[in-house]
């Protein structure tokens, strides 16, 4: 029931924002370039306190780096480029109140964020309303473009992709069964592990259990027992850092030892012991030997030289910099122009993919890849094929 009426809170404040808002939306849109070579400032929505303020920091980090980068070479078409951020806690009541704070602020020509599709998704009828570009560059969840408009990007690797992937990937490995723990969220968990057991399905990779469970938990040794009880050969998370690494470290405490497959490349899951041999689908590695990867994780270092690991969630973010950079170049800095721009932009340098095309019809990267990974001494490694 809470969480039913928390839904219709955030679904009636977004529709009562799109009607006061939309008559903005053409003032803020019709803003053009200066002569006077005038800031253009993109927003940027993401958690800076609370559960997921870790991930922000991530984000801010890669943004500035990019920024600094950009700037120093001239910025775009002579005009620098600064953020304005906005906490929105990664939580869909807050994410719905900045976007319509980032609808209002004519000089914000695109946002980017947040860090869940949960969190993205509410808000995005707010930017559709304010003609303004969502970039939601972390966002895994096939609704957040298919369902919405032509204003919201994203070059995440879909869910259904990613955990279809996992399926295929386990199954040639020659295991035969496995145990599963899932996000029980109706916006991430339940479709990402939709994906997988249709995939499973598909391919005569058996599931003996699976379990929903919240990464609020601090105990999940009782949905962990019932997803071991039949002996799957090996075990699958779907959800995040933080609670994967709690999972594996409760998985080995009740005893069970087959592989398990999930986590994400951050600091508290690739710091948990337990964790050791895990195994996922990355999109980007630091160890890549690519020029551009190599110079991104130079620069990244030297400019936080107290950070150890470069990570995909950072690499996404500088990527995103750049690739909203490339379509202000294309099609001008106004809120019209970054559309157009998104719209005709192609092959930008990417220290995710090599290269970013988008395809217009998902309006994200086409043909992304996965790289099998293991984590072994708290980094993550590529699997020899």
């Amino acid at each position: 029931m809470n969480s039913f009426i928390r839904n219709v809170a955030v679904a009636s404040i977004a529709t009562v924002a799109i009607v006061s808002l939309a008559a903005c939306a053409s003032g803020a849109s019709a803003s053009s370039d200066s002569s006077k070579k005038s800031t253009v400032y993109f927003g940027v929505s993401a958690a800076e306190t609370g559960p997921y303020a870790a991930y922000g920091e991530q984000f801010k980090e890669a943004f500035d780096l990019a920024v600094e980068q950009v700037n120093a070479k001239g910025g775009i078409n002579g005009h620098p480029v600064a953020l304005k951020y906005e906490d929105s806690q990664s939580d869909p009541k807050q994410s719905v109140a900045v976007a319509q704070k980032f609808v209002q602020d004519s000089s914000i020509s695109l946002v980017f964020g947040d860090y869940s599709s949960a969190a993205s998704i509410p808000a995005s009828p707010i930017y559709t309303a304010g003609k303004l570009v969502q970039y939601g560059f972390n966002n895994s969840n096939p609704d957040f473009t298919l369902k919405g408009s032509e204003y919201q990007w994203s070059t995440s690797v879909t869910t259904n992709s990613t955990y279809e992937w996992e399926a295929d990937y386990i199954k040639k490995q020659g295991i035969k069964s496995v145990g599963v723990t899932y996000l029980d969220t109706a916006d991430w968990g339940i479709p990402a592990y939709a994906a997988f057991k249709a995939e499973a399905k598909k391919i005569g990779l058996k599931i003996t259990d699976a379990e929903g469970v919240l990464d609020s938990s601090d105990d999940y040794r009782p949905s962990l027992s019932n997803a071991v009880a039949g002996n799957p050969q090996a075990f699958v998370h779907i959800g995040y850092g933080p609670d994967a690494a709690k999972i594996v470290t409760q998985l080995r405490a009740i005893g069970y030892k087959g592989k398990f497959y999930g986590g994400q490349d951050e600091q508290s899951f690739d710091g948990t012991a337990d964790a050791t041999g895990s195994i996922a689908g990355a999109e980007f590695l630091e160890t890549n030997p690519a020029k551009n990867v190599a110079s991104f994780v130079k620069a990244f270092k030297k400019k936080y030289p107290s950070e150890t690991d470069v990570t995909g969630f950072e690499a996404g973010a500088y990527d995103a910099l750049n690739v909203a950079v490339a379509a202000a170049k294309i099609g001008g800095t106004t809120r019209a122009g970054i559309l157009k721009g998104f719209k005709k932009v192609k092959n930008v340098p990417s220290v995710v993919y090599g290269t970013i095309t988008f395809d217009q019809s998902t309006r994200r990267p086409a043909a992304p890849k996965l790289t099998p990974t293991v984590l072994k001494g708290g980094k993550w490694i590529a699997i020899a094929s």
